[in-house]
């Protein structure tokens, strides 16, 4: 039984991420009932650019400098082998293509949305030790700064750089001034896998930096379960996000921490708090108010919806500093994007599924922007306020 199990690996990985046929993009229109839900929710948009600042790019090293860890490419340790496998398959990406076909994808799916697109496409540093050297056996993979230039100076105009810097690097300054000079205006932290404590003094010289650089960090804040976080999920905790906020850093929290709790380090001993309501306590605090956003990809998720969705569809407040992401490429893994609990939890209208479902096979990306746009809060039926999906000139992104 195992034996049979082992052989089905990659048919598993395949699975996971879905049976999506992109070729419908040029072989098949949208039904009617599909279109008439796009039209809807688009409209309010229309002459807008709408944004992803959370799109990311991976590979084995086939004509890159991407790196995996070597569990990664092992089918004796699966649940890596899988996880990783999952993610390659949603790009379309086989055991022989080269590394540029997963951005392909992704510059594809975004040429095929119905409005313009300014895309932020992440890298991933190494996880580094106290003394800033890579730790490669605690990274899960890292794709490199040149990479994402190359990429996205690939892509065009409406693709920008967003490298991943660990402040720990002896050269994360000079990486920082590159990334400016590249035309970035993000830098990418997973805290609990890059080994970054954000409330460590030894960061400031970095922080003053990003703000002289007029830079803002994506940071991800909550449990992290699409990569391995060795380093421990409490590195992930918003409220470790005061020391850089006092200093004027302006961070986004990706996800808006929905998911996992978190220790309540402003009250020691209280009972641990969902990470998604430390964030809010984050957002309610005004000194924050003009540095401090919140970044809403993967929130629509079967394993995060029930964590926070109806807090941040009920904080018509807070809208104003919420940004859409997609998080590519896991709107394109089927498994984690469920509408039947959606629907029964009623953040869904019953006639949307058929539709939303058909979109899903059409463009993920699609998919992606138009169920976060489709959804309402249960009781008083607030959705998403139209803001939050497009470019504004008061955030410098």
């Amino acid at each position: 039984m195992l034996g049979i199990a082992y052989l089905a690996f990659p048919v598993w990985a395949h699975w996971i991420a879905g049976a999506s046929d992109w070729s419908v993009l040029e072989d098949a229109p949208l039904s009617p009932e599909a279109r008439r839900l796009v039209d809807q929710h688009l409209e309010p948009l229309r002459g807008e650019t709408l944004i992803d600042l959370h799109a990311h790019l991976a590979g084995r090293g086939q004509g890159s400098a991407c790196w995996v860890h070597d569990d990664l490419r092992s089918r004796w340790h699966p649940m890596s082998w899988v996880r990783f496998e999952s993610y390659l398959s949603a790009a379309r990406m086989g055991s022989g293509d080269q590394d540029a076909l997963f951005a392909d994808r992704l510059f594809a799916l975004t040429a095929a949305m119905p409005l313009d697109v300014q895309t932020h496409l992440l890298g991933f540093d190494f996880a580094r030790d106290e003394a800033g050297k890579e730790d490669r056996d605690g990274s899960f993979f890292h794709v490199p700064d040149e990479w994402i230039y190359a990429q996205a100076q690939r892509g065009g105009e409406g693709f920008r750089p967003a490298p991943s810097i660990h402040p720990r690097d002896p050269i994360a300054l000079e990486r920082l001034r590159t990334a400016a000079a590249q035309g970035a205006r993000l830098v990418k932290w997973l805290p609990a896998a890059h080994n970054i404590d954000p409330a460590s003094p030894d960061h400031e010289e970095f922080y003053r930096e990003v703000i002289a650089l007029d830079l803002t960090l994506l940071v991800h804040c909550g449990d992290e379960h699409a990569v391995v976080t060795p380093h421990g999920f409490e590195l992930g905790n918003p409220l470790r996000l005061r020391r850089p906020l006092d200093m004027g850093v302006r961070i986004v929290v990706a996800h808006c921490a929905t998911s996992g709790t978190g220790e309540d380090l402003d009250q020691p001993g209280a009972p641990r708090q969902p990470n998604h309501r430390l964030f809010l306590r984050l957002m309610d605090d005004r000194r924050y108010e003009g540095h401090l956003f919140g970044e809403i990809s993967t929130i629509t998720q079967v394993n995060h919806y029930q964590n926070g969705l109806a807090d941040l569809l009920e904080r018509t407040d807070l809208h104003p500093r919420l940004i859409n992401g997609s998080d590519w490429p896991l709107p394109a893994i089927h498994v984690l994007y469920q509408l039947a609990p959606l629907t029964k939890a009623g953040f869904l209208a019953p006639e949307d599924r058929a539709p939303l479902a058909e979109l899903y096979d059409y463009n993920p990306l699609l998919f992606d922007l138009i169920l976060k746009r489709a959804v309402r809060h249960p009781e008083t039926g607030a959705p998403f306020a139209d803001e939050i999906f497009v470019v504004r000139e008061k955030l410098p992104l």
